[in-house]
């Protein structure tokens, strides 16, 4: 057994792992290689790494890329391998260099190291080093492909689904308990993981069928020499987070209880440390949210700004350059296309379905303005965001804590010249946004209103039942992530596909009132939940008890007082009659 103090990983497998015999030294300009020997003829040339060979060969392809690093993939005879290739864009990056041994080098080492442990990883096959007057620059690190291995993320939601049910339990189950050993091998070896996420694990379905998992990007790897319980948590967080947000409460157990057992030593308070990967994962999650939510703001690798002549505003990468630039030319242009359908058309906004190129492919797409109300509303923008802005703002915030919305691809706003409008020509009058359109997809109101009266009254109970769990997940979930919407109605909740559909899938949309706080205060919540009571008032078929089992499957039960719905429910009520109340007196339909 390894021990959980330990001074380097060197002491434990040798201080060096490229040298002879099995290893071979070449030198190619300024770059020297440490390449394994049935691989040197593969790999280099007269120039050194084959790369351009490839590349005109058509074998090599980028699987990443960014200002630190490179990967490719390269199909060779033998064998696909992937180089990663570490750049030195600035000065810090030289300096790392200088004072620490390459990222390749790095890896390598690692790698002998897991291995050593019992943790399986990826195995070098050469390493290259470019020095300058014995300065160590740029570095290349080859290894084999895993036939058949997928990164874990990819792995749990595009090939996991496809499974039967009990075949999918099996290997989820297995898959915890893998990832579990995993981890409880790396933290008795006094190594965390810094960037600790499924997309640096690989799993592949071995001979027998159970997952087989690897670890990559050793470079992200440190040593702790006195690894305590806190500094667990913490890495546990990690990926806890991505886990958190597509798995069960009773997953996760599962993988602490099995993590527990497979660790050399046990914490003092078991369901107390189990407890702190939760609370230390959401502190985690919500600077990792609050970043994420501020890419729409501007330019970066998924967002662009963009300005034109009285048009500015900020588009997602997905839509097409032209399609923007016909924008900023004219932004009520969509508007006068030939397969433009108007879906509403009002005081407040023009609402039309169009079809625009996003990733390259023609796309339906629901294309708003927002339309000025009163002559003060642009000299309201200068102190609060328009509403245009808040529902960009607010996708962002939805999407980046998965939270189902359909995506929004831009956000646009007009201004006037000095002649038209000498008070407020500089401030935008009106504000366009531009969304993905679900398909299929019906607004659960007029499902409500059109679809349920038809059903038989046994298959009409069934849909209501199903509605209502479906409802509660969704309104659970947007409060758990900090997010409230106060016009949460039946008519901004999409039934996107089937309802027939075991599980269905619902969607926010209309975004103009969503905020995010956190914590989410308690009245907040009231609002919320009573807003959407008052749209559901009407259901044909629906009963109180309907409302109770919302009530109870909105609820962690598991974690509150099993008594605290009643107050609830009470604070519920008169709030929906104040709305109610509120509505008859100012003439307002009830929505």
């Amino acid at each position: 057994m390894i021990s959980l103090f330990i001074k380097t990983p060197e002491q434990s497998v040798g201080t060096r792992m490229f040298r002879p015999p099995e290893w071979q030294w070449v030198q190619s300009g300024d770059v020297g290689w440490w390449v394994h020997s049935d691989w040197q003829r593969s790999l280099l040339g007269p120039g050194g790494l084959r790369l351009e060979e490839w590349r005109l060969q058509g074998r090599l392809s980028v699987v990443k890329s960014g200002p630190h690093r490179v990967v490719y993939r390269a199909e060779l005879p033998e064998g696909a391998v992937y180089i990663k290739h570490y750049l030195v864009p600035n000065f810090r990056a030289k300096i790392r260099q200088w004072f620490r041994r390459g990222k390749g080098r790095n890896e390598g080492k690692r790698s002998r190291f897991l291995d050593a442990i019992g943790v399986p990883t990826t195995t070098p096959i050469a390493l290259g080093e470019q020095r300058k007057n014995k300065f160590l620059l740029e570095n290349y690190l080859v290894t084999p492909e895993i036939a058949g291995a997928l990164p874990l993320d990819e792995f749990v939601e595009q090939r996991l689904p496809d499974w039967e049910p009990q075949g999918r339990a099996r290997v989820r189950r297995e898959v915890a308990e893998g990832l579990a050993v995993l981890t409880a091998r790396l933290h008795d070896a006094g190594f965390v993981h810094q960037d600790f996420h499924p997309g640096n694990l690989l799993v592949r379905i071995g001979e027998a069928g159970r997952p087989e998992l690897t670890i990559i990007d050793l470079d992200a790897l440190r040593v702790c020499r006195e690894l305590s319980w806190d500094d667990a948590k913490r890495n546990l967080a990690l990926l806890n987070h991505y886990f958190w947000l597509r798995s069960e409460r009773t997953d996760r157990s599962r993988f602490v209880r099995d993590y527990l057992a497979a660790r050399q030593s046990a914490p003092p308070d078991k369901k107390a440390f189990a407890r702190g990967i939760e609370e230390h994962t959401r502190t985690w999650a919500e600077k990792l949210w609050r970043r994420w939510g501020k890419r729409c703001k501007g330019t970066n690798k998924y967002f662009k700004k963009m300005r034109g002549n009285q048009i500015w505003g900020v588009a997602s990468r997905s839509l097409d350059r032209d399609e923007v630039r016909e924008l900023l030319m004219d932004a009520e242009a969509p508007f006068r296309r030939r397969d433009t359908a108007i879906l509403k058309d009002s005081r407040t906004a023009l609402v039309a379905e169009t079809t625009m190129t996003v990733d390259g492919a023609p796309t339906r797409v629901i294309f708003k303005r927002f339309n000025r109300k009163k002559w003060l509303d642009p000299f309201y923008t200068y102190f609060r965001p328009s509403r245009a802005w808040q529902a960009w703002q607010a996708g962002q915030h939805m999407l980046s804590r998965a939270v189902p919305t359909p995506k929004n691809l831009a956000f646009l706003a007009r201004t006037r010249t000095f002649w038209e409008d000498p008070l407020f020509w500089f401030l935008p009058h009106e504000s366009y946004l531009i969304t993905r359109k679900a398909e299929p997809a019906v607004t659960l109101s007029e499902y409500v209103r059109k679809v349920l009266p038809t059903l038989s009254a046994e298959l009409r109970r069934e849909r209501i039942e199903r509605i209502t769990q479906a409802l509660a997940r969704l309104l659970r979930t947007l409060h758990e992530r900090s997010l409230s919407d106060r016009d949460l109605k039946t008519a901004n909740i999409l039934i996107v596909g089937s309802p027939d559909a075991e599980t269905i899938k619902l969607e926010v949309i209309d975004l103009v009132g969503v905020r995010l706080i956190h914590p989410l205060p308690d009245h907040r919540r009231v609002q919320n939940l009573a807003r959407l009571h008052v749209s559901l008032r009407e259901v044909q078929g629906r009963t109180r008890t309907d409302g109770l089992r919302f009530l109870r499957a909105y609820l962690p039960w598991g974690l509150t007082p099993h008594n605290d719905w009643k107050s609830l429910w009470r604070a519920i009520a008169a709030n929906s009659q104040q709305k109610m109340d509120k509505n008859r007196r100012r003439g307002r339909k009830i929505s």
